[in-house]
């Protein structure tokens, strides 16, 4: 039986998460209720403990609530119009429900949907949190829940690389080596590049991208990082740059390292209020392509699918108790190691 209440994780502010008990959501008749097993620290979870203010696409709190969309679990409550799911299933599950009906919805761009239903402000940093069944997505039981709660991240890499032409024996260049650039690094190598080269000021985060076979690492606080892709590169610059720090010397350090008529794949999630100066006549001159990707379009279950043939267990550095959640987001934040994940099950 569901119990009423639960631990959880709830952001109150700033810099204000406190551990404290909250009743469980309601189960309607479409959702289910999810016993939470592991959920990964978000850049985007980091944002909101900074303060940042985003744009209608990505919802603004007013109240305590909690955070957490990265995550695996265990069916135990289902709806009376649920017709696919049963109490045990394990599952991921895809944080946002687009309404299908809008604009953007009809057009086939569901990321863009304007009346985008999310997790009714109760997040997977608890012991249980309620979801509509249609995002629910069950995982073979070979698999380890740890590593598919990397599911959600891999999938939106995997909508950034959906949107850029890589071709076998291409170079790839990833500014920043986060959970995001990890991944992309990932991906890269996956889909045929014939060296990948990673730029990253943390050591950890350096340890962790040779462990993954980056062909070069560069250090940007010490090299010249755009001198040393073109020499790693006979001369020509990278043909995919991926800027994955979402800061804009890791964007300048791609716009200086692609070749001409090469593409910049912008996957970081930078603070709304910053700006960058960019020449116009550089990107006629060079002929240069900067593409943006937003979160996930049909890559979610591409992304559980790639779980097993991708080399994820490295990037998942750290595993907390729920109850330690504060220090784990001091942790991400202060760049250490790659994904902390927060074992939120019952008694951790």
């Amino acid at each position: 039986m569901l119990p009423t209440t639960m631990t959880a994780a709830v952001l109150h502010g700033p810099g204000d998460l406190r551990i404290e008990t909250r009743p469980i959501p309601a189960v309607e008749p479409t959702d289910v209720a999810v016993d939470v097993a592991f959920c990964g620290i978000c850049g985007t979870d980091l944002h909101y403990w900074d303060g940042w203010t985003f744009d209608a696409w990505l919802p603004n709190y007013d109240q305590p609530w909690v955070p957490g969309h990265e995550f695996t679990g265990s069916v135990v409550a289902v709806g009376d119009a649920v017709p696919d799911l049963s109490v045990g299933d394990r599952v991921v599950v895809e944080p946002r429900t687009p309404c299908q009906t809008c604009a953007a919805c009809r057009k086939g761009i569901t990321n863009f949907c304007t009346s985008m239903r999310g997790m009714r402000g109760s997040g997977a940093w608890a012991e249980y949190t309620v979801v509509d069944h249609r995002n629910v997505v069950r995982f073979p039981e070979h698999l380890d829940p740890q590593l598919v709660s990397l599911t959600e991240p891999l999938g939106c890499v995997l909508r950034g690389f959906d949107r850029i032409d890589i071709a076998a024996g291409d170079f790839v260049f990833v500014a920043g080596a986060g959970p995001i650039g990890l991944l992309a690094l990932q991906m890269a190598k996956h889909s045929g590049a014939s060296r990948v080269l990673v730029s990253e000021p943390h050591p950890s985060r350096r340890d962790l991208v040779a462990e993954l076979g980056a062909d070069v690492i560069l250090d940007p606080t010490t090299d010249d990082v755009p001198a040393a892709v073109r020499d790693a590169t006979r001369g020509l610059g990278a043909d995919i740059c991926i800027e994955a720090a979402g800061v804009n010397p890791a964007f300048q350090a791609c716009i200086d390292s692609v070749r001409d008529s090469g593409t910049i794949l912008v996957l970081s999630l930078a603070n709304p209020e910053a700006t960058f100066d960019l020449k116009p006549y550089d990107l006629f001159s060079h002929e240069l392509r900067i593409v943006g990707s937003n979160t996930r379009l049909n890559t979610f279950q591409r992304a559980l699918d790639l779980v097993p043939l991708l080399d994820l267990e490295p990037i998942v550095t750290e595993v907390l108790p729920l109850t330690e959640a504060v220090t784990g987001v001091r942790r991400a934040k202060a760049g250490e190691g790659g994904k902390i994940v927060l074992d939120c099950r019952g008694g951790n």
